[in-house]
């Protein structure tokens, strides 16, 4: 009778405090839509198709070629092959402004003026000896051909780092296009006899990329990247919950009530956790069924290891917000604290970013987080379809750091009432 009538009560706890946060549409938020708010916009930003991709970048070019130019002691002013490259950019669906000169960030009109103010994101350079160069027309006194390369002039962006590096890939993934065909037009004006040996010249080693099959199905960027955000679920809805489920009721005055009432202090954490944990796998099911319904992901679905994975997560969530939640004076210290602890860690468990692109130190606290071993463990197990014992790794991990994170909140806990 007293095993049932504890289990009611931690039960009834769980619900009080659950049909709380139901009711609370500033708790709604931030507990259950906030992580989904970040999916849907990382998702629309950077899960579109390569055609969409260029068409977001702003390409500025100053064609010289045509200007008046030296080819052998004669004027020259041929356009034709530059006016081609900057056709070729439009095709291929950059958005293109043309300039008449280089310029600088003070004077309007020119290219520099417009990517100081963000106007476009890189400038394309064309000399006016383009066609000249590229159809062999400079020759030495003897009209002997002089090969002389052509020159392409890029300027990026410094004050915006990850979008010129992003920028300067896709420009110059299309110049090299730009060049093989370029060298085909050529290499068929050579004799038939010398057409394969020219080939070889110009595309001397083959290099095929392919993608692994690591998971049995075609895969985008959206696909891994809804695993990944169950590291932000953990976060926002299983920490930040936590931190106020004891401070809240300090707040209130209610948690001296709750203490002296006729249920035990375990009791009360119990319920509190179960609500929490009710938080976050109903975060999780949201999180989940958006990636389905607005981004058609493509995953596996392993429940049993699904739950599994987020509950030992959820431990090491909901413990170090059972700490803040003890430590805290109020509500809003707690709040605060768990801003200030959640916001900067979304960055260094590779929802957003791999952390091999971090510096080293970046990557070893990553690395330590249990949220981030959650993270691997998800995508493994949800787009490479691997089996539980691929991920043991992390899921011993994740046990070891939740239970020691859990043990830690329930110190915090007991401490709390001592205080009262």
């Amino acid at each position: 009778m007293k095993l049932k009538r504890t289990v009611h009560q931690v039960f009834a706890i769980a619900k009080t405090d659950f049909l709380g946060i139901v009711r609370n549409k500033t708790a709604i938020f931030f507990t259950l839509l906030f992580p989904l708010f970040f999916l849907i916009i990382i998702g629309f930003t950077f899960g579109g198709t390569g055609t969409e991709e260029a068409s977001r970048i702003t390409v500025g070019t100053v064609n010289l070629d045509g200007e008046m130019t030296y080819v052998n002691g004669i004027i020259s002013q041929n356009s034709t092959i530059g006016d081609a490259f900057v056709q070729a950019l439009k095709d291929i669906n950059f958005t293109v402004y043309e300039y008449g000169m280089y310029g600088d960030k003070d004077t309007n009109g020119t290219a520099a003026y417009d990517i100081s103010r963000g106007e476009i994101d890189i400038i394309v350079v064309i000399p006016a000896n383009f066609t000249e160069t590229l159809s062999f027309q400079y020759t030495d006194n003897q009209g002997i051909l002089v090969p002389t390369k052509a020159r392409l002039d890029l300027y990026t962006d410094p004050s915006d780092r990850t979008g010129s590096m992003i920028t300067q890939q896709s420009v110059l993934g299309f110049i090299s296009e730009f060049i093989n065909q370029y060298q085909k037009i050529v290499i068929n004006q050579v004799s038939e006899d010398l057409q394969d040996y020219a080939k070889v010249l110009a595309d001397p080693i083959i290099v095929s990329t392919s993608e692994a099959d690591v998971s049995g199905r075609p895969l985008r960027w959206i696909d891994y990247m809804v695993p990944g955000t169950l590291g932000l679920v953990l976060l926002w809805s299983g920490l930040n919950h936590a931190s106020v489920a004891i401070a809240s009721e300090r707040t209130r005055g209610t948690f001296q009530r709750m203490v002296i009432a006729p249920v035990s202090p375990i009791t009360v954490l119990a319920g509190k956790f179960i609500s929490c944990l009710a938080i976050v796998y109903l975060s999780a099911v949201i999180m989940l069924a958006s990636g389905i319904f607005i981004f058609q992901v493509n995953l596996y679905w392993n429940i049993p290891a699904i739950i599994l994975t987020v509950f030992l997560g959820a431990l090491s969530a909901i413990g170090i917000g059972l700490i803040i939640s003890s430590l805290a004076k109020n509500e809003e210290a707690a709040n605060s604290i768990a801003v200030l602890i959640s916001v900067p860690l979304q960055f260094f468990i590779g929802s957003f970013f791999p952390l091999d692109i971090m510096p080293e130190s970046a990557q070893i606290f990553g690395e330590a987080l249990p949220f981030t071993k959650l993270v691997y463990a998800m995508q493994d197990i949800m787009t490479k379809n691997l089996p539980l014992e691929a991920v043991m790794p992390e899921i011993i991990y994740m046990t070891i750091s939740g239970l020691i994170l859990f043990a830690l909140g329930i110190i915090a806990y007991k401490l709390s009432l001592k205080r009262l």
